[in-house]
């Protein structure tokens, strides 16, 4: 495990880098799949029947083409953003994480003020979606935003334990400085 010493403590030196997983959109791609299925049988509907509620039968593949062209465009509009902007960075005092491409947003969390660490995965992050999840992080001394929550994780175990250990260390290691509890 990288940013342990042998005898379990975080380093200092810890330094965990991770983006977005792309894994994370399977169950999205999976509907969208679905409804594909669907416009292209109502499509073949509307071509046999040869009049669709009035409609030309034409005139409903020009729509279902557009409809698939939008659908497709946006999941993949989506996924290139997430996948290309969403960065996350743990060290040995702070977690950091960047999102975002025309408007950048940074922030910042010392690990001394995490509160608490949530793992969540979906029945759909586990059975579809590779395993990924979220991580919900709760810091109260955070006057700007006291939840921070990071999408899109892959292996969100081994992260919310580097995160946990990380934070626990440092607590630790401020009560020894610091002579209290």
């Amino acid at each position: 495990m990288s940013g342990t010493s042998h005898n379990g403590n975080v380093s200092p030196e810890l330094n965990i880098e991770w983006a977005y997983s792309g894994k994370a959109m399977r169950a999205q791609a999976i509907l969208y799949v679905l409804l594909s299925l669907v416009l292209v049988g109502g499509g073949l509907y509307a071509t046999f029947a040869t009049n669709w509620f009035g409609v030309h039968y034409l005139s409903a593949w020009c729509g279902i083409v557009i409809c698939l062209v939008l659908l497709w465009g946006y999941h993949y509009a989506v996924y290139f953003y997430r996948v290309c902007t969403i960065r996350y960075k743990l060290t040995g005092t702070h977690l950091y994480a960047h999102l975002g491409f025309f408007t950048r947003i940074s922030d910042t969390t010392e690990l001394i003020h995490i509160d608490d660490v949530r793992l969540v995965q979906t029945l759909f992050d586990r059975l579809f979606n590779g395993g990924v999840g979220r991580l919900v992080i709760f810091c109260s001394a955070d006057k700007t935003d006291s939840k921070l929550t990071l999408i899109g994780i892959d292996k969100p175990k081994e992260i919310f334990e580097h995160i946990n250990s990380a934070r626990t260390a440092l607590r630790a290691k401020r009560a020894i400085l610091t002579g209290g509890a």
